[in-house]
């Protein structure tokens, strides 16, 4: 049997109630989280009986001396071995959020058995860019994050890369880590129109990636949710 994995950006605390309904009507195995405020977790974790690991990346505050922690988490509903948290920032400080590249990037790795067989799920939070072309800060953190994910031999990486489809950043996952891009072809855009402040951007920035030991399957877009579409799928390690 197939874990099942839900990715999804949910910007901040704005859409909760739709996050958790959805969390709880397929109870995925795994659900990865970026823009997800650490207050929010334990809610959103009820859904199922989640265990939540959590990374920081910034600080966000809305009025002076209400600071709330802003970052990418995991939720997990089956027995995980190993759960570790890599920054690949070339700035490590945890700063107050007021451009849309001041968190440290950051990515939970997380490594569980199921079935006999060891499966290893990374989400991460990819550096911002203004057009969705690729800038100078991608092309920084990119070779850093690179390196990180060099030390593990097979992985599922998922979550928001704002690098399009189709576009140089997005085709240096596919080209340098390798990876296989699981995000049906037939998607234009994984940026939830009803929620999105740029109506109908046509952008595929969230996608499912693997190294060749695993299928993922039945990769399912679902909308109505964040300002991102989620994506939910199936993981087989292959034997």
């Amino acid at each position: 049997m197939a874990i099942k994995l839900l990715t999804l950006n949910v910007e901040n605390d704005r859409h909760l109630a739709r996050v958790q309904a959805v969390i709880a009507k397929h109870l995925p195995d795994v659900v990865c989280l970026q823009e997800a405020l650490q207050e929010s977790c334990a809610y959103l974790a009820s859904s199922g009986g989640y265990a939540v690991k959590y990374a920081l990346s910034g600080l966000q505050t809305r009025e002076p001396g209400l600071e709330r922690a802003w970052g990418v988490a995991v939720l997990t509903r089956v027995p995980v071995r190993e759960q570790t948290i890599r920054y690949y920032s070339e700035d490590s400080r945890i700063r107050i959020l007021r451009d849309p590249n001041d968190p440290r990037r950051a990515l939970i790795v997380t490594e569980l058995e199921h079935q006999g067989l060891a499966y290893r799920i990374a989400t991460t939070h990819f550096t911002w860019t203004a057009d969705g072309h690729i800038n100078e800060l991608q092309k920084a953190d990119f070779p850093r994050l690179k390196q990180v994910l060099s030390s593990y031999s097979d992985y599922v990486l998922c979550g928001d890369f704002n690098a399009p489809r189709g576009r140089e950043m997005f085709s240096r996952f596919v080209a340098e880590l390798p990876l296989t891009d699981h995000l049906p072809a037939s998607v234009t855009s994984t940026l939830d129109p009803q929620f999105h402040k740029v109506a109908d951007l046509q952008l595929a920035v969230d996608t499912i990636f693997s190294t060749e030991h695993y299928d993922v399957l039945e990769c399912q877009v679902l909308e109505g949710i964040s300002d991102h579409k989620a994506l939910l799928a199936r993981i087989e390690r292959r034997r």
